[in-house]
């Protein structure tokens, strides 16, 4: 009996040795290959987001430059009154590589009425080129029409006060009167409206890429 005692003894002390190392050597395994594995994939993973976000913003940008340099005439000017009373303002188109006026009119509109006035294509453009557009509020013309009527009946001074008057009305154009802006003929830009706004402003808008 006290032999099978020690035989099962040193039985037991060899299996729990045995156990012993097996269980050391599995963490240390696992534990070593762990970063190995998860690290590189963040890296990859935070390098792809970068590289999907640039050709996004090179596609846009070429896109912009594209449309730039891209010739399209097809740009129209229109006249809109927003306000609450008849106005009458007067618009003028002028090519700037020339300075030469392509079109001028002047239109009284009714209150919520838009018109048509012209079209950049009706300049033959050469290519991409660039009109200044500009709208004014002349009211003021009417008393001009007036003086011209009755120029006979006036005196010589008389005629001078009012043709002064009309001079000083019409060239001093409070802000909120009068307004430009440049359109070029390209992809870019879109139509070009002249505006009279709800409070009586005058605004040219237009949009652009």
């Amino acid at each position: 009996m006290a032999e099978l005692t020690r035989r099962s003894l040193l039985a037991a002390v060899g299996v729990a040795a045995t156990a012993g190392c097996l269980s050391d050597d599995r963490p240390g395994e696992t534990t070593g290959e762990t970063p190995r594995t998860e690290s590189p994939e963040r890296e990859t993973t935070d390098s792809t987001a970068t590289a999907r976000g640039t050709p996004d913003e090179t596609t846009a940008g070429d896109w912009v430059t594209h449309a730039s340099n891209q010739p399209d005439p097809d740009h129209a000017v229109t006249l809109e009154n927003r306000s609450d009373a008849a106005e009458t303002v007067r618009v003028r188109v002028v090519r700037e590589a020339t300075d030469e006026t392509a079109f001028e009119a002047t239109e009284t509109v009714d209150s919520g009425v838009e018109l048509d006035l012209y079209n950049l294509k009706e300049a033959s453009p050469e290519g991409v080129e660039a009109f200044e557009i500009c709208g004014e509020l002349v009211e003021a013309e009417t008393s001009t029409a007036d003086a011209s009527t009755t120029d006979d009946a006036l005196t010589t001074a008389e005629t001078t006060t009012a043709r002064t008057t009309t001079t000083r009305t019409t060239t001093t154009a409070p802000s909120g009167r009068r307004d430009c802006a440049t359109i070029r003929t390209n992809e870019c830009y879109a139509d070009a409206h002249v505006t009279v706004g709800e409070d009586g402003a005058l605004q040219v808008v237009y949009a652009i890429c």
